[in-house]
């Protein structure tokens, strides 16, 4: 599964992102991507396209790419927007089924809808990290309280024949 993030609708829709500064904002959103894996299987490829104001002479296609970890980050070249960004690349994959897009933008749903991938809503992608997140420490917390007591409980009885 690909996941393509529209970026500032993610950042913009949640406190979680608050930062001074925008690229503050966006290497939130980096980090809770790749602490909280909202995405699931870390098979799963993400890119996470922005919107960018500035054309630069660099890019190809109408954007340019890099890597934040395992993460591609796409800036529209300042003429496109995310939001074309997002449906070329939705055009252009030859399976658009194995995508899913994160967004509230209803422009992009009904730009994409002919498609056939897939839609998470923001609320939806930041719940399936918060609830790993959850998950991961109540099993901890189990394994620390009830494990260790049970086996030392088990132990003392085998060793002191009580």
């Amino acid at each position: 599964m690909h996941y393509l993030i529209d970026g500032y609708n993610v950042i913009n829709s949640s406190d979680i992102f608050s930062a001074p500064t925008l690229e503050g904002r966006r290497n939130k959103l980096f980090e809770f991507i790749q602490f909280n894996r909202p995405h699931g299987n870390i098979r799963n490829s993400i890119s996470v396209v922005f919107d960018c104001k500035l054309k630069n002479l660099y890019e190809s296609k109408g954007y340019n790419k890099s890597y934040i970890g395992n993460i591609e980050v796409i800036f529209s070249d300042g003429i496109a927007s995310a939001d074309d960004v997002i449906t070329e690349l939705i055009e252009e994959s030859q399976n658009p089924y194995n995508i899913t897009i994160v967004t509230n933008d209803k422009g992009i749903r009904r730009r994409t809808a002919p498609s056939g991938a897939k839609y998470e809503s923001v609320e939806m992608f930041l719940s399936k990290g918060f609830k790993q997140k959850i998950v991961k420490k109540r099993s901890a917390k189990y394994f620390e309280s009830n494990g260790n007591e049970q086996i030392d409980e088990e132990l003392k009885k085998l060793w002191l024949k009580e």
